[in-house]
Formats: C-alpha cells, sequence, structure tokens
C-alpha cells in the first residue's frame, strides 16, 4: 500500500486509514477480526477517541501485541466516562481533563504512548485562556505523545472548514483532521495550506453521506457517473477522488464490514484518478455547486 510524508512528523502512513469509531457497532469477535484484517491488509494509522464506545478498549485488546505495525491516534478533551446527567458537556477544555483523558486512553489502548493526539472538535475560542495547549506539549514533553494534532468538528458549517481557516494561524500543531470528498469540498485549500505548513492531513468523511446533500444527488448533479472506469463503483471513485489530492496523507475510512474494507483495499490500490479524469471532476463539481472555500 502506498506510503505518505506525514507532514513534518517523519512518520511514513499508509494512504488508507482505518476510523475505529466503527468499532462501536461491532461485538468483540467482529472487532478482533476487523482489527486484524486492518493491519493483514497493510493499513498502519487507527484513529479513535475516548468517547467512540469501547473503541480504545477493543484495540487495546485485539491488536496492542501489533503495537509496532500500526501508528495509533486518539483524541483528548472528551468527558469520558461520562455522567449520567443529560445536560454534562460533551468535552472540557482544561489541563487536568487532558491528563485524565491521557492516562485513561493509555490503559483502555494497552501502549504507553500515542503517535498522534487530537483536540476533539473544539472551536478555537474553546481553547483562549486554557492551559489546554500548554498540558498537551508538557505531555508530549514526557514521551506519552509523539505529536500535537486537531481534528476538526463534522457539522454541516463547512464540516470543520471553518475551524481549519482560523487554526491555520496558529503554529502548535503539527497535524489536522477534517472532512473533505468530491461532494465536500470546503477545506480543499485549506488542506493544501496546512501541508505547506508542515502538518500531517488526516481526512475522513470521504464515503461517508453529508448532512446536506446525498452522495447519489452529488453523482447525478455532476454527471460524475460518466468519469467511472468500466465496473468501477461509486464507493471506489470516491475514494479514488479524495486520494488524488496531493496534500492528503492518510484517508480514514471506518467500516464493520470485511467486504468493504476489501473493496477500500481495491480502490486504493488503484490508486488516484487520471490528471484528466481529476481535472473534468473538479470542474463538473464546481459547476454543480460544490464549491471550494477560499482559503
Amino acid at each position: 500500500m502506498e506510503l505518505r510524508t506525514f507532514g513534518d512528523t517523519g512518520l511514513e502512513v499508509t494512504t488508507l486509514g482505518y476510523g475505529a469509531m466503527a468499532l462501536r457497532r461491532v461485538d468483540e469477535s467482529q472487532a478482533e477480526q476487523l482489527l486484524n484484517a486492518v493491519l493483514d491488509g497493510g493499513v498502519n494509522f487507527i484513529d479513535t477517541a475516548p468517547d467512540y464506545g469501547a473503541s480504545e478498549d477493543l484495540i487495546g485488546k485485539f491488536i496492542a501485541h501489533r503495537r509496532d505495525e500500526y501508528f495509533l491516534a486518539t483524541k483528548c478533551g472528551c468527558n469520558v466516562p461520562r455522567p449520567d446527567d443529560a445536560d454534562a458537556p460533551k468535552h472540557i477544555w482544561t489541563g487536568e481533563q487532558l491528563r485524565h483523558n491521557i492516562e485513561h486512553s493509555l490503559r483502555r489502548l494497552q501502549t504507553n504512548y500515542v503517535d498522534v493526539w487530537q483536540i476533539h472538535s473544539a472551536n478555537p475560542g474553546d481553547l483562549v485562556d486554557t492551559d489546554v495547549i500548554e498540558t498537551m506539549k508538557a505531555i508530549q514533553d514526557e514521551g506519552k505523545v509523539r505529536h500535537i494534532a486537531v481534528s476538526m468538528a463534522g457539522s454541516s458549517e463547512g464540516y470543520g472548514y471553518v475551524q481549519l481557516r482560523k487554526y491555520l494561524d496558529w503554529d502548535a500543531f503539527e497535524a489536522i483532521q477534517v472532512w473533505y470528498s468530491a461532494v465536500i469540498r470546503y477545506s480543499e485549500r485549506a488542506i493544501s495550506k496546512a501541508a505547506a505548513k508542515g502538518w500531517g492531513t488526516i481526512i475522513r468523511g470521504l464515503v461517508r453521506q453529508p448532512y446536506d446533500v446525498t452522495l447519489e444527488e452529488g453523482f447525478e448533479r455532476a454527471n460524475l457517473d460518466e468519469l467511472r472506469a468500466p465496473d468501477e463503483s461509486r464507493t471506489r471513485f470516491l475514494i479514488r477522488f479524495a486520494i488524488s489530492h496531493p496534500d492528503l496523507h492518510t484517508a480514514i475510512i471506518g467500516t464493520t464490514s470485511l467486504d468493504h474494507l476489501a473493496e477500500n483495499f481495491a480502490a486504493v490500490e488503484a490508486g488516484p484518478l487520471s490528471g484528466d479524469v481529476l481535472l473534468e471532476a473538479r470542474q463538473r463539481l464546481s459547476k454543480a455547486g460544490f464549491t471550494v472555500g477560499m482559503t
């Protein structure tokens, strides 16, 4: 599987990563099969979070013994274990909470460090006058975290683009995670700006249904089916479109199906779209209203 350099971190990550949020929907037997199939297929980047149900526990239980085969990304700020209080916040932006998060995650993941530690969905304003960045750097200095990052929220308001545009002025991070797909192109230029800063780029949502349009509508409005190779599924086309972005480093896709996982492998092995097909696809998408943010 193709490797891409993850910004200035020195990590060489596979173009296809695994989004372990999907593990919330499987039992232990399925999780064991999926996680080992991910690694057996050559994927070396796994993304999770404390609030993805049992995801961290399952990773620790079933592939901690293969820790040298993959880079591990998780998140912080999560209010986990979540109180029963319905009004309890999903995230808490204090150094104390981050300390709790990393110790909790390391125990669950059965490891003594994570490779990429991401702020989970905070707006930049949430972090002003907090000790969050200071605490992240201190924990990094302790060796429990190798690289500091931020994961954008997935709301329909730009699918993280609005946040990313602001974070591009920060110097605290080494990587970012944001939505990007053929029909969610807001961050297309911003991803390149992040890469130009030396940040690693983690992309999600490349085959997921957006909030404001269906994938089917996207294909029909932009006549993308005309650009698919013979016998190429829409899913494969979407994956190939996303990995054609020159500044995408790893694209995480979550699945609970071994068949879908195999299809994802095949799509990445087919490689990026040819230059002329990619150019035509982008032109059609722009004409159909799937525009790119100006950043």
